[in-house]
């Protein structure tokens, strides 16, 4: 029987715990995160709209926090491989940091745009990099698998993004605002603390292309090539515009259709969340195979939730009908990056993984913007209908898409033309 010196575990053991701790530190980490990043914009849309200038700096706030990350992600994508993805997490939540504690010190309405601008510039890789991490610690570990890497940062996310809006408000009224941005800061200190000691990992990278600009035109044109991929994306992205009509009209609908209060209004809008929590568990059982068919399935069945509380107005329609919706989207949240990490190579996974994201925030930009002349005309009801009705409809034609386009394995790598 082997004997070990005292304090010295089993190589199995050892081996095993640093597997353990590696799978709980990024949803740890990722969820330090997304907390932040909800208490941060929870802190300054409350500082801008109370000012004199609410009219235009709130919007101002609001594109602030989206565009930089929608333009700069596709172009700093390339450095998910140049430097690696730990990396860049390091280095983004030592910016973040930075400018949070700038934020802390002129709690003042340019700063603070100013600062939600450059926090978005600097962590526009950061979910890209995350998921890659993740997908990389799966491989490794061997018994895990992508999807429920992925699940798990879904769950630290959607907690996250529960969390920090809600302690943030209560900080900031009971203490200050500057206080709210200097835990957030300490909150993405630990972030980047917990992935510098996450496994290194070595999964290599490619030479070729040689450019910068071919490494971002890479994977866009690899995964636009693909006719799974390309379809998948087309039609999620189709949806998100859709479904985004939702999120403007649902607290109308809540207030004048319902005729709910806010505290009925704040356990309803749970329902949503509710599914994705739920959802995001069930997408660890996801498989590549079955990704392509359950995306469709989720557009689907995303639109007749959504169709179903502008249908019927009543309370229990809208609370089945979110949490349908909330389900389903985090289905084809863990059907989507399933798609795309099994049509490329590994070393093209973070840079695509990058260009579904940017394409997926483009279409919700477009779908919030386009959302408040279509509320204005058909009323929350109304524009819930067309929610839910043009959702299903993408997912109707999409299917009717894939069914003539034969799937494709792994994409060998072509320059882009």
């Amino acid at each position: 029987m082997p004997v070990f010196a005292r304090g010295q575990a089993p190589p199995g053991e050892d081996e095993g715990v640093t597997r353990r701790t590696a799978r709980l530190a990024l949803p740890v980490a990722f969820l330090a995160l997304t907390f932040s990043s909800g208490a941060t914009m929870l802190a300054v849309m409350v500082t801008v709209a109370s000012g004199r200038s609410a009219g235009w700096a709130v919007p101002v706030a609001v594109l602030c926090a989206s565009v930089p990350q929608i333009v700069l992600a596709p172009l700093a994508a390339p450095l998910l491989d140049r430097v690696g993805p730990r990396r860049v997490v390091i280095a983004s939540t030592a910016a973040q940091a930075a400018l949070l504690l700038t934020a802390a010190a002129f709690p003042i309405m340019p700063v603070l745009i100013g600062v939600v601008a450059a926090k978005s510039a600097v962590s526009a890789l950061d979910g890209a990099a995350f998921m890659l991490l993740a997908e990389r610690a799966s491989r490794a570990e061997g018994s895990d698998t992508a999807a429920r890497a992925f699940a798990r940062l879904d769950t630290a996310r959607l907690i996250g993004s529960l969390l920090g809006p809600a302690l943030g408000g209560v900080v900031m009224h009971l203490i200050g605002v500057s206080w709210v941005f200097m835990i957030d800061a300490v909150a993405v200190g630990a972030c980047g603390i917990a992935v510098f000691f996450t496994p290194r990992g070595d999964f290599g990278t490619s030479t070729a292309p040689t450019t910068w600009w071919q490494r971002v035109r890479e994977a866009p044109a690899l995964l636009f090539q693909n006719p799974t991929t390309r379809v998948a994306l087309a039609g999620l992205s189709t949806a998100i515009v859709f479904t985004s009509f939702y999120a403007v009209a649902e607290v109308l609908y809540a207030l004048d259709v319902l005729e709910l209060d806010p505290l009925g209004y704040g356990v309803l809008s749970l329902c949503f969340v509710i599914g994705r929590l739920v959802g995001a568990q069930a997408g660890g059982r996801v498989t590549v195979q079955a990704a392509p068919r359950l995306l469709l399935a989720a557009t689907c069945v995303m639109g007749m939730g959504l169709l179903l509380p502008g249908v019927w107005h009543s309370v229990i329609a809208a609370g089945a009908g979110f949490a349908i919706a909330g389900l389903a989207n985090a289905t084809q949240v863990a059907a989507i990056r399933l798609i795309v990490i099994g049509a490329v190579p590994d070393d093209l996974r973070g840079r695509s993984l990058s260009t579904m994201a940017s394409v997926n925030q483009t279409a919700g930009v477009l779908g919030t913007a386009a959302a408040a002349p279509v509320v204005a005309g058909l009323g929350p009801a109304g524009t819930l209908v067309l929610a839910g009705a043009g959702t299903l409809l993408v997912g109707v034609t999409a299917a009717a898409f894939r069914s003539r386009s034969a799937p494709r394995p792994v994409s060998a790598r072509r320059g882009p033309s």
